[in-house]
């Protein structure tokens, strides 16, 4: 019997999560930031949800706000 070393782990954990298009963390975000996809729609594109889209409008009043205030003025 052979031993499996670390190497060949991380290998075959590699090719397996690259033959699951369903997993990874490009999918996880995408997820979490976009509402669920229904099959029943014709629409290929998904809205983002209510609270990322708040999220980056307040990050980018904040930048601005900070910029503003230390830059500028």
């Amino acid at each position: 019997m052979e031993r499996i070393t670390p190497g060949d782990v991380d290998r075959l954990l590699r090719q397996h999560l690259r033959r699951r298009s369903d997993m990874g963390l490009w999918h996880a975000l995408t997820a979490m930031i976009f509402e669920p996809h229904n099959p029943f729609s014709t629409e290929p594109r998904r809205k983002p949800h209510r609270w990322f889209v708040l999220f980056v409008l307040s990050l980018i009043a904040a930048v601005a706000a900070f910029g503003y205030f230390n830059f500028l003025n």
